[in-house]
């Protein structure tokens, strides 16, 4: 048996004559002097760190991405990657990628597809799809996004204690906090015949009034539901705890110009964005006209009707 076969790079599949040698190529692979399939790297820190449109160099691959952003911001040049598909803010970053994969992979000519937007050639179908799903849907849908239900009356905690709205599938039951991930969803696990069927009959969630169309997605999404869930028992309570603007634009959500100059009656109250995590759960365990009294200027105007079933306390209506 050869000793070659010994010492064979798991990384690679490179053989090596010694396990010295063996070492010393698994160093090459540590400091990036060779890239997967053991090629030899272009040892250059300028090329990765230059700018594709007017050839300054800078310290580092973020220095570089910020300055063609900000400076370059009109540049139509795209790097895309011919065999996947994927997009790379700088060109030494898509060709870095490309040497992961095949070269053999764009030899079938009868593959290829071209992107008549972009003028870009793709190796397959594959690619091909996901640019135009990634970059052209994207664009469409900023102006004709696709339609979700109005998130449910939960509401979760994230890491930095910003309170924030729960959006749910209506058709199979799955739960998301950024809406944006909703409508993805929808568009990739869900035909459009689906998305515009109506349903015959509609069951509604008696915990935080979400609707599904289905009873199958009505049991998935109540697998989501904890004992320690919080839940918002109108509109206006739901306005006063999240703090981020959701992604639909809210004018409700925006202070006009004349509350700037004008003076604060009572200042012992703090804006949302400022409470803590506990003051929030009190707030969300109390009925609405508790939370905040009838003197409240942003809830002078609001209505005495709910939009769950409810206006007791979440505990009292786990409990019933």
């Amino acid at each position: 048996m050869s000793d070659k076969k010994q010492h064979k790079c798991v990384l690679c599949d490179s053989k090596l004559n010694s396990k010295e040698e063996l070492q010393e190529h698994f160093r090459k692979h540590a400091n990036k002097e060779i890239d997967t399939r053991g090629r030899p790297v272009k040892n250059c820190k300028n090329a990765d760190t230059k700018c594709d449109e007017c050839g300054q160099s800078f310290d580092t691959i973020t220095a570089t991405i910020r300055h063609k952003f900000k400076v370059h911001t009109n540049s139509q040049t795209k790097f895309y990657c011919p065999y996947c598909g994927k997009q790379f803010p700088l060109k030494t970053h898509r060709d870095n990628h490309q040497t992961s994969h095949n070269p053999k992979d764009s030899e079938n000519k009868t593959d290829h597809a071209k992107c008549e937007d972009c003028n870009v050639i793709f190796y397959n179908k594959k690619a091909f799809n996901y640019h135009h799903r990634s970059v052209h849907k994207r664009m469409v849908h900023i102006f004709q996004p696709i339609l979700t239900p109005p998130p449910s009356n939960k509401i979760k905690l994230n890491s930095m204690n910003d309170a924030l709205s729960v959006y749910y599938c209506h058709l199979c039951g799955a739960e998301y906090i950024i809406k944006f991930n909703l409508q993805q969803h929808l568009e990739r696990a869900h035909s459009k015949e689906e998305r515009d069927a109506v349903p015959d009959d509609l069951i509604k969630c008696t915990i935080c009034a979400a609707l599904f169309s289905s009873k199958k997605a009505y049991e998935v999404h109540n697998s989501y539901h904890r004992p320690d869930d919080l839940y918002v028992t109108s509109e206006e309570q739901r306005l006063q705890t999240v703090t981020k603007i959701d992604q639909d634009f809210d004018i409700r959500r925006v202070e006009a110009v004349a509350n700037k100059y004008v003076t604060k009656t009572n200042t012992s109250k703090r804006p949302a964005k400022y409470w803590s995590k506990q003051e929030k759960i009190q707030m969300l365990n109390k009925p609405i006209k508790e939370a905040y009294s009838s003197s409240d200027n942003d809830l002078a105007c609001a209505k005495d009707s709910s939009d769950s079933e409810s206006d007791l306390p979440l505990k009292q209506r786990l409990l019933s």
